[in-house]
């Protein structure tokens, strides 16, 4: 489908709308373009990133355990440390499946699923073909740009939040240090968490900086991590929906006009053998993040239930940065979750029309040969591509709105239980 230099500017374009996600992925341990490329320490650095994360847990627990009838705090901790701790699931899961990913990200990259499509090199003298092939271009830059757009707003949500607890914690630890004398305040990290043995230290060298460390760490890979993981999600899901929709488009001209009745045979055939490396490719994606993701669906079941009790804390204590900090958190998880779903409908949307496709076209005035392709493709196609949340359920609207009403129940729990 594209000369040499095509292809090279198509990759180079590809990478430009995923740059951010790129560099990203290098400082939580991944190299995303190139697995051999300093392959052992990025690995090294993944697990000095997890283990450092793992060993602030300590402090979380102390927390925990010293202000276990305090509502608000206890529900903030752990669902910091939660956070944190699905991240490093993530991370290990990266780290074991760095080279499946890595084909995935660069077969979507290079378009590589289009460039093997025989109906552009069997059909290419046929005038029908150079048309199809603009539409085909311009549906995956559409939707090259959606990936774009959503990759950006993931990560300056993302970055809000940890810059938000980060600075916050250090500017008010420099403003008690030289305002109130040592030992009579008590030190604020990034996250929630609590180092009894050093308490008392305040920013003496190593102590403070060792739990600043610790909690950066962990700080650090609840955001960054998110966005290269979740972010190569985006990228694949997207990828797939725009090659079923131009499957799809495909498949509308095989009846053409423009296509002489001889050829159509070999015209469907072509669109048959995409349609399976399509197939192949969704459940490859599918298989790559359904088990994954169903800790992160866990997981923020719990958080959007408590960042909005967080929220109704913060407005009854009138506490701004309270409030300002949990509606950047819950804008963040919100859409960390709405990204799996809204995506994965649109996939399962774009798949169940795939069977109208070949439906659609005039088959009745065809061939006997044509008529039975139509009718194993229409019997083929009768179940589309799905993302799946492990074996429970379907990234979807609907699950999406069920997660709503279940966090909302959450939420109500919380608060019944802070008033008792």
């Amino acid at each position: 489908m594209y000369s040499p230099e095509e292809a090279a500017e198509l990759k180079r374009r590809n990478y430009r709308s995923i740059r951010e996600m790129i560099r990203l992925s290098y400082t939580v341990g991944f190299n995303l373009l190139d697995p051999s490329r300093c392959g052992q320490v990025l690995r090294i650095w993944t697990i000095v990133l997890s283990l450092s994360s793992l060993a602030s847990l300590y402090g979380h627990w102390q927390m925990l355990a010293r202000y276990i009838h305090d509502i608000p705090r206890i529900g903030e901790t752990a669902g910091t440390a939660l956070q944190f701790l699905t991240s490093i699931a993530k991370m290990w899961y990266f780290l074991f499946a760095h080279r499946q990913i890595y084909e995935l990200l660069r077969k979507a990259r290079c378009h590589e699923l289009l460039q093997k499509c025989e109906l552009f090199e069997r059909m290419s003298d046929l005038p029908v073909i150079k048309g199809i092939r603009q539409q085909v271009e311009s549906t995956m830059n559409r939707y090259w740009a959606s990936t774009r757009r959503q990759i950006l707003i993931y990560l300056y949500s993302c970055i809000c939040v940890t810059t938000n607890y980060f600075i916050n914690s250090f500017v008010i630890n420099l403003y008690r240090y030289f305002t109130k004398p040592k030992g009579s305040y008590d030190l604020m990290l990034p996250l929630p968490s609590l180092y009894p043995a050093w308490e008392h230290k305040g920013l003496e060298f190593p102590y403070y900086h060792i739990q600043m460390y610790l909690e950066t760490c962990s700080l650090y890979i609840c955001g960054m991590c998110a966005v290269s993981f979740d972010g190569v999600f985006i990228v694949l899901c997207l990828h797939s929906v725009g090659l079923v929709r131009s499957l799809n488009q495909m498949v509308e001209h095989a009846t053409s006009e423009l296509v002489p009745p001889d050829r159509r045979v070999e015209y469907l055939r072509c669109c048959i053998y995409q349609y399976q490396r399509v197939a192949n490719f969704a459940a490859e994606v599918n298989d790559c993040f359904r088990h994954i993701t169903f800790t992160q669906f866990l997981l923020s079941l719990f958080n959007w239930g408590l960042a909005l009790f967080q929220m109704s804390v913060g407005l009854g204590t009138n506490s701004s940065i309270t409030m300002i900090r949990m509606t950047m958190y819950l804008v963040a998880a919100g859409y960390q979750i709405v990204v799996y779903c809204y995506n994965g409908q649109r996939f399962a949307t774009a798949s169940e029309e795939i069977a109208n496709a070949f439906y659609q076209v005039r088959w009745y005035g065809e061939s006997r040969e044509f008529r039975h392709l139509i009718r194993m493709m229409l019997m083929r196609t009768n179940r589309g591509f799905r993302l799946d949340v492990s074996w429970f359920m379907q990234m979807s609207l609907p699950t999406l709105m069920a997660m709503v009403r279940t966090s909302g129940q959450y939420f109500l729990l919380l608060q019944n239980v802070n008033q008792k």
